[in-house]
């Protein structure tokens, strides 16, 4: 039996550290000067509004803006009021300088680095050095193998001589029935477009080189597509599709040119390896004449892996499934596969979405994501997924970044989401244990961030900035903590709780709310726990919706000193006691 004063004093050890968490390892975000971040913003925005040719360094982009200050700085008025100020003092956690490097460019070379820069934003690293990656409460199932029988061989094989070197193996190229490698897909994205593409080889049919074994370079491509009667344009486009088998690996080197006909239906499906440092990967050409909607796209499925690195993607993608939406990872949504996937400092310009399924531990790190045609960025059953120091930037139509269908434990830190439309994070669909921190979210036409039917989220030392929604949105989840934000000039809610269940939990601490169109807002907000928040620069709208009778409570202490709950529509100084979803989330 468990010892009551053990029960007691651990009870007493966690309010006592959730009464000093907002002093740990959190910046001092309330010193920040809005004025001089939103004109910084304004210049990277004007910067940005012609075409890119590379990626941006995210890095030194953040060294260029003010998101940290000094104890003589205040925070500014909402945009586009008058430049007053209002003080607003934090919980004492002490500001740290930003580093300086004001002479450094934001594009990146060519082939980056593998290093991250030391001088990044210190606000931010001071976090990110706290972080761990969680243990998997439970491994994930093994990759299903692929069958390479004779049964699964081409009907139309025609084999072109080897002109590989010895170390990397014989190469075997085949023309084959490319429907072959599209039937996983069709099983677990349904058929859904798949007849489009069919429709869009026109005369020649479902008909591509299928790069069975070996390891290729774009030379090689280009000699054996002339070999087998299918050749390149002569500015080296590729007419026909390029399927690779689990045995196969396609490599592009910098400076390269992977250009894929529309009109004549290219594209690449890959259950090998796919190794892009530095080249382009790009759909040109006129409209196809038989599917006027198909674009070419990049598809690894079946366990295959994905390296890019300084890579450039354009133009790709087409359909409403993941498995042709532009660069995909169309893994099983059953079972996780283990293919490697490392997209790192590469360009994604009009791409119509970037999707990553069924797929565990990929790394999305460094990358710009311009003017897509979709929502940028999808996660479907994607678990512990890392995307940090990504720079999300032009007029994306829906969300920048989709988070769905069970992508437990992903760390979504240090990107930049600057204008776009709808919400910029949305957390969904039992993604469970998905940490959203030290981003900075400006000017979106929907919300900053929203968790939807998720347990055990965390929202901590973002700054979410003048969006014309709401700041943070928590919607049917239980567990979520909303700590240590910058949340000012949304036009909405600064913090909106909505349709919880009566059971619900939600924390609200350390966060700066300034000149919001609310503070916090509720909706069958459940139980909601306050601490430390400071409402200083939201008057005289503090709280609205169910809670907006509840007001006192914060108006006789707006620095949020004493600890405040708000339950079935009364409120009262419990404190949150012990962690929500335990220790361990």
């Amino acid at each position: 039996m468990a010892n009551p004063f053990h029960n007691r004093l651990r009870a007493a050890f966690c309010a006592s550290f959730l009464a000093l968490a907002p002093q740990i390892g959190s910046a001092d975000l309330s010193m920040v000067d809005l004025s001089a971040l939103r004109a910084e913003l304004r210049n990277v925005q004007a910067e940005f509004s012609g075409a890119l040719d590379r990626p941006v360094d995210v890095s030194a982009l953040w060294d260029k803006l003010p998101t940290t200050g000094t104890p003589s700085q205040t925070v500014a008025s909402p945009e586009p009021a008058a430049e007053t100020t209002v003080a607003v003092q934090a919980p004492a956690a002490k500001p740290v300088p930003a580093a300086k490097s004001a002479a450094r460019s934001v594009l990146t070379p060519a082939v980056p680095s593998a290093t991250v820069p030391s001088g990044s934003n210190s606000l931010f690293s001071i976090q990110l050095s706290q972080t761990t990656t969680p243990k998997p409460a439970i491994a994930p199932l093994p990759a299903p193998t692929f069958d390479s029988s004779p049964g699964f061989q081409a009907k139309l094989p025609m084999a072109v001589p080897s002109t590989a070197t010895p170390q990397d193996g014989p190469q075997e190229v085949v023309v084959a029935n490319f429907r072959l490698m599209m039937a996983p897909l069709a099983q677990t994205y349904t058929g859904r477009n798949s007849k489009a593409v069919v429709t869009a080889q026109g005369p020649r049919g479902p008909i591509g080189i299928s790069l069975r074994s070996g390891t290729f370079t774009l030379s090689d491509i280009h000699a054996h597509a002339a070999s087998l009667g299918m050749p390149s344009r002569e500015d080296g486009t590729l007419t026909t599709p390029i399927v690779i088998w689990p045995e196969a690996t396609l490599r592009l080197a910098p400076g390269e040119r992977f250009a894929l006909a529309r009109d004549t239906g290219a594209f690449v499906l890959s259950m090998g390896m796919l190794d892009i440092e530095g080249a382009t990967v790009e759909a040109v050409g006129p409209a196809n004449p038989h599917t006027p909607s198909f674009m070419p796209f990049v598809t690894v499925t079946g366990g295959g892996s994905l390296m890019a690195k300084g890579a450039t993607f354009r133009g790709l993608g087409f359909g409403q499934t993941p498995k042709f939406s532009g660069l995909s990872v169309a893994g099983s949504l059953l079972t996780q596969n283990k293919g490697k996937v490392v997209i790192r400092d590469s360009l994604f310009d009009g791409i119509k979405r970037v999707t990553i399924a069924g797929n565990t531990g990929a790394k999305i790190t460094g990358n710009t994501f311009v003017n897509p045609s979709d929502s940028t960025l999808n996660l479907t059953n994607a678990a512990h997924v890392k995307i940090d120091n990504n720079l999300f930037v032009g007029g994306s139509h829906t969300n920048a970044l989709r988070i769905e269908q069970g992508s437990i434990h992903t760390q979504v830190s240090r990107n930049l989401f600057l204008g776009g439309e709808r919400v910029a994070v949305i957390v969904s669909g039992r993604s469970d244990h998905v940490q959203v921190r030290d981003n900075l979210i400006w000017k979106r036409q929907g919300a900053g961030i929203k968790f939807l039917q998720t347990r055990c989220g965390l929202v901590e030392n973002n700054i979410i900035l003048d969006n014309f929604q709401k700041g943070v949105e928590v919607r049917k989840s239980n567990g979520l903590v909303v700590n240590a934000n910058l949340i000012a000039g949304n036009s909405n809610a600064g913090i909106w709780v909505s349709a919880q269940t009566p059971e619900a939990q939600t924390a609200l601490s350390a966060n700066v709310l300034v000149a919001n169109g609310s503070g916090v807002a509720a909706a069958t907000g459940a139980e909601i726990f306050l601490h430390s928040n400071n409402f200083a620069g939201q008057l005289p709208k503090l709280l609205e919706g169910d809670i907006a009778r509840l007001t006192r409570g914060v108006v006789v202490d707006l620095k949020g000193e004493k600890p405040l709950r708000f339950d079935k529509g009364k409120s009262d100084r419990t404190a949150l006691n012990s962690p929500l979803c335990g220790s361990g989330s």
